[in-house]
């Protein structure tokens, strides 16, 4: 425990100095802070392992190794920006700043690597948490790093978050599989469902993404689907909540000046009611089934 507080403060030391020196610190005093971060996050975790198997015990241990994770990330990001990796030079005549969306994408790419080896030590739900969060966090920064020089499709934005739902549904799969981590486990597959659905409908918008409505919609229902054939309550607890986004996406959309305002809540409203029943009769299932 000692230890474990020893970090946390040792951590707001770095987050400080980083944020408040950041340009006298220069690109090595910058990097050395942050392996702090690292290197306390790991030693934490080591720390409280040797302890015991106990619950808290592990829990202390994840949160270490989620800070360690995270710390990582942020430290190879760093050093690519320093290193100019992957930088693009700026589209504005007026910024002299190049993009480094790239460099920056290339960090949490590593930082996932890590967060993936630690889960696979731990298992725990918390590091499924930051390993999704990763995965996604990529997948953001290389959108923003493709539409730098050039607009990518819609379609070819929505297959760059389909991409870590992939990585996440195999990792949900193997590396998580055992009822011990079955948290973990319900972790990412409740991961795998509602970033995508969220992206298919923010896509909508645009001219040339008026079929990822109904992409969402089968998105959202699918997820029930795999939580009978998985026996999942992060699918079952995913599709409901995804389908209810939908559902009040559109409604707010397409309906609300012809139906009327009220009527729409009414409607999303009756949804809501209807996925909480639907959960509420598919859980218990799902939980005999294990």
């Amino acid at each position: 425990m000692i230890a474990y507080i020893g970090t946390v403060v040792l951590l707001v030391g770095v987050g400080f100095l980083y944020g408040t020196q950041y340009a006298a610190l220069g690109s090595a005093g910058r990097l050395v802070i942050i392996g702090l971060g690292v290197v306390a996050g790991l030693a934490a975790g080591e720390l409280v392992k040797r302890v015991g198997a106990s619950g808290a015990a592990r829990r202390a241990r994840a949160a270490g190794w989620t800070v360690a994770a995270v710390a990582a990330a942020v430290w190879f990001s760093q050093a690519f920006v320093d290193a100019n990796v992957l930088t693009q030079a700026s589209r504005y005549g007026y910024q002299a700043e190049p993009d480094t969306s790239g460099s920056i994408m290339l960090g949490a790419a590593f930082g996932f690597v890590i967060a993936t080896v630690l889960l696979w030590r731990a298992g725990a739900a918390l590091l499924a948490v930051v390993t999704a969060a990763l995965a996604y966090i990529t997948a953001g920064w290389f959108d923003n790093y493709a539409n730098y020089t050039q607009t990518l499709p819609s379609a070819g934005v929505l297959v760059t978050w389909l991409v870590p739902a992939v990585f996440l549904a195999v990792l949900s799969e193997t590396i998580t599989s055992g009822h011990e981590r079955r948290w973990a486990r319900e972790v990412l597959r409740f991961a795998i469902v509602v970033p995508p659905t969220i992206v298919a409908l923010f896509l909508s918008a645009n001219a040339d993404g008026g079929a990822f409505e109904y992409f969402a919609a089968v998105f959202a229902l699918a997820a029930f689907g795999l939580a009978l054939a998985r026996s999942s309550a992060g699918y079952a607890i995913a599709g409901g909540v995804t389908l209810f986004i939908v559902v009040n996406e559109v409604g707010f959309r397409h309906f609300a000046q012809s139906l009327g305002f009220p009527v729409v809540l009414i409607v999303s409203g009756i949804t809501l009611f209807a996925v909480a029943g639907g959960l509420v009769r598919l859980l218990p299932r799902l939980r005999r089934r294990r």
